[in-house]
């Protein structure tokens, strides 16, 4: 390796070197040579030595020329590694400083985090730049922010800001993110574009953020070229962890009273088994409604998920917490896990006759078994209040209704609605109600495309077909071919169906018979999903997402006509449940991963209304207002979501029922303490090159080797002192004797 100069132009003093040779040369033509017979004799004797004579002249000479050379040499302190121009140095100097803050680098080797030992070494990196660089310091984990908006000379504001606005958050490593930064830092950024560039990525090298050798090892190699980098590694050797992976309840669809379970996944990401691991699952944690529902001991095998469950029963609707809790270990943010829960208080319910009922018999009519199936009387307790209490009315009252007072509306072989019917539906729809539709006899197929299809109303989550089948006669006792609800667990994922994958309710599944229905072809747009299938493959239910609201199309009236439906357990069941779902209202999901936005609606008549936002304690409590309107709705948008846990949000006013939402740290990703090595490193990604900074070692004296290479100027005075005595030592034994 050739070495570089920190004082290159002192190198002009090797020039100097040629003075001794100068006055050898002169004090040769100082005597002008004569010739006398007289000391013919002597000239001989000198002939016979002149040899030696000029060897000792030229080697004094060439010692006296040599230390001066050295002497100049040394005065331009050379290295044997660096980077610097023909001056000595570039016309500024600017780094970047990387700082690694997703929540693995919580992990506390019991004298400090990776967290605190990274702030400490970045403090140790300030003070080791030159007074004229140009620095930023940046956190990163899987959503970058730039904590300091540009880049500053300041080291001291830079230490203050380090203190004061860093801190470790709950997500994930994305080591990519922060390098796209970097580089249009180094590239983009005037102060650091002509600079002599260094970068400082401090991190705990966790191996699975540095896989994908793509597009990951062209950055880095470019990079490479644009910058010195340094890796400074903040990991441990331990790399045992247990981590809370999920917790979700097994039903989705929950009312006040009604046990439900919650599952939690717990996974061994250790090389030991781990034994008598302690899971606690809370309700309502932080609330003044708080209480302990589970207090469960699991063992994991190393590597192994295992699951532990709590029942819970809601006594009010809204939105509840549910919190499950590890024993405390090193790694503290995947030992909590947090869910939301919707809780349906009640649902009115709006149920539309197609046709005029002949009697009030409890069955009759189109609407008369969805009645009972709604709104099931309790004969121990018969004041008790249903979930869904219903309304029925003719389809020509229709008109005469508020529709903003019911959360559904139930259209029961309703044969035709004008056009403004329509659309007054539509925009409650749109706004989150929700609308059943059950076909039967009075229905056409093409006034029901053209009307509710892209041409009317748009709300159809299918295009209705021709019916298939035919109705039993009395007079014949033998039924015509059936059809049966598909029982298959690939075909119940809907969440209204997914009911029946319980083992205490696989059973009520698989006596039903349709023996007519229409056809039913989905449509190709957005939020379209099948909610039950025919044993046969055909769509038996559809549903489609309008707005804030749901739409659901049943090919086949709710009575013993077209099916025995009205007589099964899985009629109201499943009527229930999509009752349910319809109060929920089509909205963002609650449950989201930290670094997820929050997003959300409140009616057209609060878009002037603040929200109030309570956030974990690192981000704390602020206000937002509400944004543009779609589909009759306002929107509200929050995006600092770094830290776990919950985050309720409300109307700014006393009545305001609060939104909560559940943000967890990705722990399937971050909770794995694998290490990736520095060879592994160098062998993936080839065009990488970087200096790796272990913790352990003297961060100053490794940065001022690597960064101005090591200085071998004393190896170069000593040879001249070492020159000088020898010149010394050899004139005075070789100067002329007295």
């Amino acid at each position: 390796m050739w070495p570089a100069f920190l004082n290159p132009f002192l190198l002009g003093f090797m020039a100097l070197g040629s003075v001794p040779i100068i006055i050898h040369l002169l004090n040769k033509r100082r005597f002008r040579p004569m010739q006398w017979a007289a000391m013919e004799f002597l000239l001989q004797a000198l002939q016979r030595n002149s040899r030696r004579l000029q060897i000792r002249d030229l080697i004094l000479m060439l010692i006296r020329a040599l230390a001066v050379v050295c002497l100049a040499v040394a005065l331009a302190r050379p290295t044997l590694a660096g980077n610097v121009s023909m001056l000595g140095a570039y016309s500024s100097n600017g780094a970047i400083i990387l700082l690694d803050n997703s929540y693995s680098m919580g992990f506390h080797n019991g004298r400090e985090t990776r967290f605190e030992a990274a702030k400490r070494l970045t403090k140790r990196i300030l003070s080791q730049l030159d007074k004229d660089t140009w620095c930023g310091v940046y956190t990163f984990n899987d959503s970058f922010k730039e904590n300091q908006r540009d880049i500053s000379q300041n080291f001291t504001f830079l230490e203050k800001e380090l203190d004061k606005s860093i801190f470790l958050s709950d997500g994930a490593t994305d080591v990519e993110l922060a390098l796209q930064f970097a580089r249009k830092q180094f590239k983009d950024n005037p102060k650091l574009s002509e600079a002599r560039k260094e970068l400082y990525i401090i991190t705990d090298l966790q191996a699975q953020a540095w896989k994908g050798k793509g597009a990951l090892g062209d950055l880095l190699g470019e990079l490479s070229s644009l910058a010195s980098i340094y890796l400074v590694d903040v990991s441990d050797a331990s790399g045992e962890n247990c981590a809370l992976l999920d917790l979700a309840p097994e039903d989705t669809l929950v009312a006040p009273g009604q046990p439900v379970s919650f599952v939690a996944k717990i996974k061994n990401h250790g090389q030991s088994p781990v034994n008598d691991l302690v899971v606690d699952f809370f309700v309502d944690p932080g609330t003044k409604d708080e209480r302990q529902i589970e207090h469960a001991v699991v063992d994991v095998d190393a590597g192994q998920i295992t699951t532990a469950k709590a029942l819970a029963v809601f006594q009010s609707g809204g939105d509840h917490r549910i919190e499950a809790r590890l024993g405390d270990d090193r790694l503290a943010a995947d030992n909590r896990r947090f869910c939301t829960v919707e809780v349906v208080e009640s649902t009115a319910v709006l149920l539309v006759d197609g046709k005029e009922r002949k009697d009030d018999s409890l069955y009759s009519g189109e609407t008369g078994f969805l009645v009972p199936a709604l709104s099931p009387m309790d004969p121990e307790e018969p004041d008790t209040r249903p979930l869904v209490s219903t309304e029925t009315i003719p389809s020509y009252r229709l008109a005469d209704k508020n529709l903003t007072n019911y959360q559904a509306l139930f259209l029961c072989n309703v044969q035709q609605l004008n056009a403004n019917q329509w659309s007054i539906i539509q925009q409650q729809v749109q706004t989150g109600m929700g609308l059943f539709i059950f076909l039967g006899d009075q229905t056409d197929p093409a006034y029901y495309n053209q009307a509710l299809g892209t041409d009317g109303a748009d709300l159809l989550p299918a295009e209705v077909l021709e019916a298939w089948g035919r109705v039993p006669e009395l007079e014949n006792k033998e039924l015509p071919p059936t059809r049966h609800f598909a029982r298959d667990e690939n075909k119940l994922s809907h969440p209204v169906t997914a009911f029946f994958k319980r083992e205490d309710a696989k059973d009520l599944l698989g006596d039903e018979k349709v023996w007519r229905a229409f056809g039913l072809k989905p449509r190709d747009v957005e939020g379209v999903s099948v909610i039950a299938w025919f044993d046969d493959g055909k769509p038996a239910a559809v549903e489609r997402s309008v707005g804030a609201g749901q739409v659901v199309l049943f090919p086949f009236p709710p009575t013993t006509k077209w099916s025995n439906l009205p007589t099964q357990p899985f009629f109201p069941i499943v009527l229930q449940r999509l009752a349910q779902r319809m109060a929920l209202g089509h909205h963002p999901d609650r449950n989201l991963s930290v670094n997820d936005g929050i997003r959300g609606y409140v009616s057209l008549a609060d878009i002037r209304t603040m929200l109030k936002i309570n956030a974990p304690p690192v981000i704390g409590t602020r206000e937002i207002q509400p944004g543009e309107a779609s589909e009759n709705r306002a929107i509200f948008e929050f995006n600092d979501t770094d830290a776990a846990g919950f985050y309720e949000v409300a109307l700014d006013r006393a009545d305001a029922r609060p939104m909560v939402y559940s943000l967890n740290p990705k722990s399937e990703l971050e909770s794995d303490l694998t290490r990736v090595s520095p060879e592994r490193l160098r062998m993936d990604f080839p065009g990488f090159e970087f200096v790796h900074v272990a913790k352990s070692e003297d961060l100053t004296n490794k940065l001022a080797s690597e960064k101005h290479g090591t200085e071998i100027w004393p190896w170069f005075m000593f040879l001249v002192f070492a020159l000088l005595l020898a010149e010394s030592i050899l004139a005075h034994l070789w100067a002329p004797k007295d």
